[in-house]
C-alpha cells in the first residue's frame, strides 16, 4: 500500500511534466513567430514577465488563446482541441510562476506625451478616437506589444513591417508618383490609401510601374536624444485601452 500511495505523486508530476513539454511544443510551433521563442515579446507582448491584460489564471490564458483579442493581431486558435489549449497555457503559466510584476521602463510617460504631439505622430496613428488610421492604432499598444519592440519600431521601423502596413509606389504615366498602404491588389487594379486618407485605384495598364516599397512608410526617429526616446516608450507603454473605431470616423475619400 505505501508503494501505491509513493506511486501517484510521481505519476501527477510526470503528466504536469509532459503537459508542459506538449505545451512548449504547441508554442513554439504556432506562437513563437510573434511572443518570441521563449514567450518574451517581440511583435506580440512578453508572456513571461509582464503582466497579462486579461488575467493570468489557466482558464483566462485559455480563453484568450481559443477567442484571440478583437481589434489586435491576435488571432483565435479554434483549431486547437481542449486538451492542447489546457497545454499551452500550462506551459505559460510554469513561465511565469513568481515572475509576474509590473515592467519597469525608463521614462517620463508625461513627457513622452509630448514628444509624441511635437513629432507630429497623430498624423499617421490613431492613439482613441484622435489621430489618423494611416498607419497602425497605437491605442493599446502597450498591451499588444513588447517593450523593446515599441522601442525598436521607433528607430527602426523597417525592421519588422506589418503586412497589413506594407507600401507600394505607383508611377503614372506622366511620371508622377503615388505612394501609400497596399488596400487590395489584383491583376488588373491595385489600390491604396495615401496619408491624407485618400484611397486611389489605378488600372495596371493605365500606369507606368506598380510596385513594392521594401522599407516602411514611417520614418525612423534617430534624431530623438535617448531621454526622449525613453519618454515616447514610457508613454507608449501606458497605452492599453480598446482600439479605436474606425468604420464612421475619418472616412476616407476616393480619388482615381
Amino acid at each position: 500500500m505505501k508503494a501505491l500511495i509513493f506511486c501517484v505523486p510521481l505519476l501527477v508530476y510526470g503528466q504536469a511534466a509532459t503537459d508542459v513539454e506538449q505545451g512548449r511544443a504547441l508554442f513554439r510551433s504556432n506562437c513563437a513567430f510573434c511572443h518570441g521563442a521563449t514567450a518574451r515579446g517581440g511583435r506580440g507582448p512578453n508572456l513571461v514577465s509582464a503582466p497579462l491584460t486579461h488575467g493570468d489564471s489557466i482558464e483566462n490564458i485559455e480563453a484568450v488563446i481559443r477567442e484571440g483579442v478583437p481589434g489586435t493581431s491576435m488571432p483565435s486558435f479554434g483549431s486547437f482541441s481542449p486538451e492542447e489549449l489546457r497545454q499551452v497555457a500550462i506551459y505559460l503559466k510554469s513561465l511565469s510562476a513568481g515572475q509576474r510584476r509590473a515592467v519597469h521602463v525608463p521614462g517620463d510617460a508625461a513627457k513622452g506625451r509630448e514628444v509624441y504631439a511635437a513629432n507630429g505622430c497623430a498624423g499617421c496613428h490613431r492613439i482613441g478616437n484622435e489621430g489618423s488610421v494611416f498607419g497602425p492604432d497605437l491605442s493599446r499598444v502597450g498591451a499588444a506589444r513588447s517593450v523593446d519592440y515599441i522601442r525598436q519600431s521607433i528607430i527602426e521601423p523597417s525592421a519588422d513591417i506589418p503586412d497589413e502596413y506594407r507600401g507600394v509606389m505607383v508611377v503614372t504615366n506622366d511620371g508622377h508618383r503615388v505612394t501609400g498602404v497596399r488596400v487590395n491588389e489584383d491583376t488588373f487594379t491595385v489600390q491604396l490609401r495615401d496619408v491624407s486618407q485618400n484611397f486611389r485605384m489605378f488600372e495596371k495598364d493605365r500606369v507606368k510601374e506598380v510596385s513594392e516599397v521594401n522599407h516602411s512608410l514611417m520614418p525612423a526617429y534617430k534624431q530623438l536624444s535617448p531621454a526622449q526616446l525613453d519618454d515616447l516608450v514610457a508613454y507608449l507603454v501606458t497605452l492599453r485601452g480598446p482600439s479605436a473605431k474606425t468604420d464612421h470616423v475619418n472616412k476616407a475619400r476616393t480619388i482615381k
